[in-house]
């Protein structure tokens, strides 16, 4: 019987190259300069920031300075004192050498697996716990460079380093979201080093294989990052227009079966969602939230009661089968998004090409809406009749 494969380990050594802060001398340091001094008081909570307490540098041709002189991609580690502390140097940050609190993990440029590993926030918590008991130092607790250098890091396949990853994202703003797509989209250098390579194996079939998957895999997590970074992105815009509430394009629901005073299921519940999507479809479009109460609090759809969200799902889809006429589905896009830690659901509508009607139940007349300002209309049938000849090409 075959047990579960054990997971490869490497250190950081062996996965990046370490450099050393550099330490200018007290004539060196200025107000103002064309460097930032960066150290561990300029870390907090994997931010980079300024304090009243900065100092600057100059260029110089030392090579210690060079080395310090921090790089997009540059994991910077705090070694002096107990607190350790982790940031990866961003392009957008202002230029800084790094100082001699710290110290500088840089990776190859086609190979940066460690820096996904640490954006990851099991990735960042283990490190930091691993690099707190490498910490030596009774008077002074510092993390040595030989300590740091040996510190392990496990090598997960893509797929485990993306599920940790989404973490990271949903957690992030946007502006750092923004900034981590931009980094990602500019990282090809992997790829492009794997395509060569593929190209140098022609005719080794097993060697060329083995490339191609490796090409594929690799292509597909930065993919997939970007993907994700993109709806992450979306979400978080989403988050900030809920607080200005609803519009005539833009409305809430708080539920799609229970109703909250009520405390029982509810098939008008499930009618005013049907009745707003219908109106959309029938107007310009819009969309809407399942799951946010009329005052903006994210209530979830944990308040409808499913047993899991496929079943919620399911029910939506065939609520929208069943009740709406014709078929909207080409125009009807929904998914389960998480804002504040609860799943929410957001429909998205389009506008429709032609007329679309809510069927509430088999004994009950078609019914045509449309949207007025930030609300849902029925219209009689001659009104109707009359919008539908001016609004619908036939």
């Amino acid at each position: 019987m075959n047990g579960t494969p054990k997971t490869r380990i490497a250190t950081i050594s062996e996965l990046a190259v370490i450099f050393p802060d550099y330490s200018p001398r007290p004539e060196e340091r200025k107000q103002q300069g064309k460097y930032l001094l960066i150290g561990g008081r300029n870390i907090n909570d994997s931010r980079l920031e300024k304090t009243d307490k900065d100092s600057y540098v100059d260029d110089t041709q030392k090579d210690s300075f060079r080395r310090a002189i921090a790089q997009p991609g540059d994991i910077i580690v705090s070694t002096l004192f107990n607190r350790r502390k982790l940031y990866i140097y961003r392009n957008t940050d202002p230029m800084a050498v790094v100082n001699n609190s710290c110290a500088i993990i840089r990776t190859p440029e086609n190979n940066d697996y460690i820096v996904s590993y640490l954006r990851t926030l099991k990735g960042q918590e283990q490190f930091l716990q691993d690099a707190a008991k490498a910490t030596s130092g009774a008077l002074i607790p510092r993390l040595s460079l030989s300590a740091l250098s040996n510190i392990q890091i496990p090598l997960l396949p893509l797929s485990e380093l993306q599920r940790l990853g989404d973490d990271h994202i949903e957690s992030s703003t946007t502006d750092d979201l923004i900034v981590l797509r931009d980094e990602l989209q500019s990282k090809d250098a992997q790829i492009a080093e794997l395509r060569e390579q593929l190209n140098a194996s022609r005719g080794k079939e097993e060697e060329n294989e083995r490339l191609k998957s490796q090409l594929a895999q690799v292509a597909t997590y930065y993919e997939d990052r970007i993907r994700k970074i993109g709806s992450q992105i979306s979400t978080n815009d989403l988050k900030s227009r809920i607080v200005h509430g609803e519009t005539s394009k833009f409305e809430f629901k708080s539920s799609l079966r229970w109703n909250l005073k009520a405390k029982r299921n509810d098939n008008n519940i499930g009618l005013a969602t049907l009745k707003t999507i219908v109106a959309f479809c029938n107007t310009q479009g819009g969309e809407l939230l399942i799951g946010v109460a009329d005052d903006h609090t994210i209530l979830g759809i944990e308040q409808d009661h499913f047993a899991n969200e496929d079943k919620f799902l399911l029910h939506m889809r065939n609520l929208i089968t069943d009740k709406i006429i014709p078929s909207v589905f080409q125009y009807v896009e929904y998914e389960l998004v998480t804002i504040d830690d609860k799943r929410i659901c957001w429909v998205v509508c389009k506008q429709s090409k032609e007329d679309v009607w809510l069927k509430p139940d088999k004994n009950t007349p078609e019914v045509f809406y449309v949207r007025s300002g930030p609300s849902s209309t029925e219209l009689p049938p001659r009104d109707a009749l009359r919008y539908i000849q001016e609004h619908f090409q036939k």
